[in-house]
C-alpha cells in the first residue's frame, strides 16, 4: 500500500497481517487511529466496543476504552458489501439460505399454514447463524494476539 501520511508504519503493519486474525493494541501505543480510518456502522459490534472503523487493506477496527482490536478482511465491506459477505462473512449467506429453504420446504408440506413455515424458517436460520457465530468467535478469540508496539 502506498501511504504518504505519518501513519505509514501502521498501514505497513496492517498490510502484513494475515486475514481474520485479531490483534489487540493498547491505546498507550496508538492513542488515535490515523486519518485513513473512517468510522462505520458496517460490521458486527463486539460486546464492550465503543465504535468501529474501516481502514486501508481491509482493516476493521473496534475501539474499546483502553485498546483497539484490529483484524483484516479479505474484502472491505465499505467497497464491496456483497463480496465481503461471500468472502468474510459467509455465515450470513448460509443462514439466509437456510431460512429460505426451510420456509420453502415447510410451505410445501403445510400449504394452509404459511406463517408457521416462515417462523420455522426464521428460527432455523437464527439457530444456524448463532451456532456459526459461536464457532467463529471461539476460533477468533483463541487466536487473538496482544501487540505491545507496532
Amino acid at each position: 500500500m502506498d501511504c504518504d501520511h505519518h501513519c505509514k508504519h501502521i498501514c505497513s503493519w496492517i498490510d502484513g497481517m494475515p486475514y481474520h486474525r485479531k490483534y489487540a493494541l493498547p491505546k498507550e501505543c496508538c492513542p488515535e487511529l490515523p486519518v485513513c480510518f473512517k468510522e462505520t456502522l458496517m460490521g458486527e459490534m463486539i460486546p464492550g466496543a465503543i465504535r468501529q472503523f474501516r481502514g486501508p487493506s481491509g482493516a476493521h477496527v473496534h475501539e474499546f476504552d483502553d485498546h483497539w482490536v484490529f483484524h483484516r478482511d479479505i474484502v472491505n465491506a465499505s467497497d464491496d458489501p456483497v463480496g465481503h459477505l461471500i468472502r468474510d462473512a459467509p455465515e450470513y449467506l448460509v443462514s439466509m439460505a437456510i431460512v429460505f429453504l426451510t420456509s420453502l420446504l415447510m410451505g410445501r408440506k403445510t400449504r394452509d399454514r404459511k406463517a408457521e413455515a416462515a417462523i420455522a424458517g426464521g428460527l432455523s436460520g437464527l439457530f444456524a447463524l448463532l451456532l456459526s457465530k459461536l464457532v467463529k468467535s471461539i476460533d477468533e478469540e483463541r487466536g487473538m494476539e496482544e501487540v505491545k508496539e507496532i
